[in-house]
């Protein structure tokens, strides 16, 4: 209540005691008075107590409006935990160790559709399907690389992010020797997906199930027309070799070889141990032209060199 509308109300009451009184002593057998006067003194106690109870009102009102507010997250300003790499990762985990994995098992496709990229889910899928239950090209334990398990210290780290591509370490231990295995994930319509689960030393989830189950080799994969010879890339070039089931390029600027495998149409991508893959994406199934991809993000033109 505001202090002056409060003060006048004090004012009106003490004015009509005053008079009461005077009057009471002087006519108290004039009823009318009395009567008048009792309900000047009613009112005044009314205005007092509306006015009380709308202060009370707005304070109430605005403590509610407080809480509300304290209580209402904040739109789009925090990621939610389940949408990180990390967690994908992490889920994946939990459900394979409770017996519940999207591996070895073929009762679910949509299980396996919720981890893995299309690729990847694809020949998961074509795994367990053509193994009818015997072993099929995945040998051992996809998410620890082993057939003999002993599982102490699971910890899956936190997610390096390079644009739409990530990657995430998991870091155990295995009958006593310390083990990582890194997960490649690529971002497809908003979700975190695992294209790949890579070993080290060049082997790789993608790269056991492409050598069992690609349908294209080396000599028909597009026709007989092959990816290899000398190309230009960017201000840069290389040498392209093929090899089973994938190309081996070797760079004029930078020694060792990289391995590029046929992903999907006229796509050759790597599989590092760390950080994203880099890719060739060719205009058409003549390999003579198209873009090469950088795990960073940056993109190259690239054409075959006579």
């Amino acid at each position: 209540m505001p202090a002056s509308r409060q003060c006048l109300a004090l004012k009106q009451r003490e004015t009509a005691v005053r008079y009461l009184k005077f009057f009471n002593g002087n006519i108290m057998n004039s009823k009318i008075t009395v009567f008048t006067l009792s309900l000047s003194i009613f009112l005044a106690s009314c205005s007092m107590a509306a006015s009380t109870t709308n202060t009370a009102s707005a304070a109430n009102t605005a403590a509610n409006t407080n809480t509300e507010t304290t209580g209402t997250p904040s739109s789009g300003t925090a990621e939610s935990q389940t949408s990180l790499p990390e967690a994908v990762v992490a889920d994946l985990y939990k459900q394979h160790d409770a017996k519940k994995s999207p591996f070895f098992q073929t009762k679910n496709r949509a299980l396996v559709d919720k981890y893995f990229t299309k690729t990847l889910a694809d020949l998961i899928w074509k795994d367990a399907v053509s193994s009818k239950g015997e072993v099929g090209a995945i040998d051992g334990d996809p998410l620890y690389n082993a057939q003999e398990m002993e599982i102490k210290g699971l910890a899956v780290g936190k997610a390096e992010v390079k644009g739409e591509m990530a990657t995430v370490a998991a870091t155990f231990t295995n009958l006593g020797e310390k083990k990582t295995v890194n997960f490649a994930l690529k971002q497809t319509n908003g979700a975190w997906k695992i294209d790949n689960i890579l070993y080290g030393d060049g082997d790789s989830l993608l790269k056991w199930l492409k050598d069992t189950y690609s349908k294209t080799s080396d000599s028909d994969m597009s026709g007989g027309v092959e990816f290899e010879g000398k190309y230009k890339v960017g201000d840069t070039t290389c040498t392209v070799t093929p090899a089973k089931m994938s190309v081996e390029i070797r760079w004029a600027k930078g020694s060792g070889v990289e391995m590029f495998f046929f992903k999907d149409g006229n796509t050759f991508e790597s599989s590092p141990d760390k950080g994203g893959p880099n890719s060739f994406v060719f205009d058409d199934d003549k390999y003579n032209a198209g873009t090469f991809h950088r795990a960073d993000g940056k993109t190259l033109s690239v054409t075959r060199s006579k």
